[in-house]
């Protein structure tokens, strides 16, 4: 009970850290010199930067919705968003003519409107709200090339309207990928969760675990291609499908993959196995494996407790050991 209170207190403190980093990212572009110079992309890059870690650390904090209607609900938050902080944008460039401060501004904004209705189309999973949401995306898609070219005939085609229409027609067409099922914005693992309150540096991680043995094996100390840092990493198995863990933005993330391209090929070959059951004989499903090494993780970072512990029978694929699975 105490490792439960104290992980949800290291989560809320977390998310009050998150929540100011995105809140301070919009209020710092008030504070955009009125001239393009130096310090005003400097300030700039802060303000995206602030955006980055506020933005995407906030949101693994928050479980996966568990039915439609939590996905509806992610989905309309995720969409309310990013329409204001779009119109902001678009605001700003015809209060200020098109001046260059306005336009900088309103691209970023709609950088990050784009984002969020990326994920909003993600976060649907079922099959009937998808169809909806598909069509609701290119009717979108559609009224704003509507609405671009009506707002360039009505301002005689000024400055300002034309950069308005442009960026509108980008975004229409974004929208309509995403209609389509391609979200070129959405370039987030759905795998990746994290584990608050680890704080213990990746090599002392792997040695801490070096004697558990896990159903993706013992884990090594390698490259993940898109990531800085060394990551840790358990597997591949036979069939190319590997966890691995690491720090961003000073939060321990963990995800699976199958892609291969993450992997450096000669050091993954030398760790390839065959998947090892538990005791029961049991192999989870390659869709739950991340969660279960989070909790092992997350044990570790509230007891000290280096262990693997299969907890989803229910989920396991067949091993033809043990009780049948």
């Amino acid at each position: 009970m105490d490792g439960r209170r104290k992980k949800k207190r290291t989560m809320i403190k977390e998310q009050i850290f998150d929540i100011c980093c995105l809140i301070a990212s919009y209020v710092i572009l008030f504070f955009l010199p009125k001239e393009t110079t130096v310090l005003f992309y400097l300030v700039f890059g802060v303000s995206a930067f602030l955006f980055c870690i506020g933005f995407f650390r906030l949101g693994f904090t928050f479980d996966v919705p568990a039915d439609s209607k939590e996905e509806l609900v992610a989905a309309v938050l995720y969409t309310v968003f990013g329409v204001l902080i779009n119109i902001a944008g678009f605001y700003g460039i015809d209060q200020d003519h098109g001046s260059g401060r306005s336009i900088v501004i309103a691209t970023l904004l709609l950088i990050e409107a784009l984002v969020l209705f990326a994920l909003a189309a993600g976060s649907i999973k079922a099959p009937g709200p998808q169809s909806l949401t598909a069509v609701v995306f290119r009717t979108a898609a559609a009224l704003l090339v509507v609405f671009g070219v009506i707002f360039l005939i009505r301002t005689h085609i000024s400055e300002s309207s034309v950069i308005i229409a442009t960026m509108l027609l980008i975004e229409s067409i974004c929208l309509w990928k995403m209609g389509g099922g391609s979200n070129p914005f959405n370039t987030l693992n759905a795998g990746i969760q994290t584990v608050p309150g680890l704080r213990i540096p990746t090599v002392q991680l792997q040695q801490s675990f070096a004697g558990v043995e896990t159903q993706l094996g013992y884990p090594w100390i390698g490259k993940i291609r898109t990531i800085k840092q060394d990551s840790i990493i358990y597997g591949p198995s036979a069939d190319g499908f590997y966890i691995y863990g690491y720090y961003l933005f000073g939060r321990f993330y963990i995800a699976g993959s199958t892609n291969s391209i993450y992997l450096d090929p000669e050091e993954a070959s030398e760790h390839t196995l065959t998947e090892v059951p538990d005791s029961n004989g049991v192999l989870l499903a390659e869709k739950d494996l991340p969660e279960a090494y989070v909790k092992m993780f997350t044990r570790y970072a509230e007891s000290g407790n280096a262990q693997w512990i299969t907890e989803h029978a229910d989920h396991a694929k067949s091993t033809g050991a043990g009780n049948g699975y």
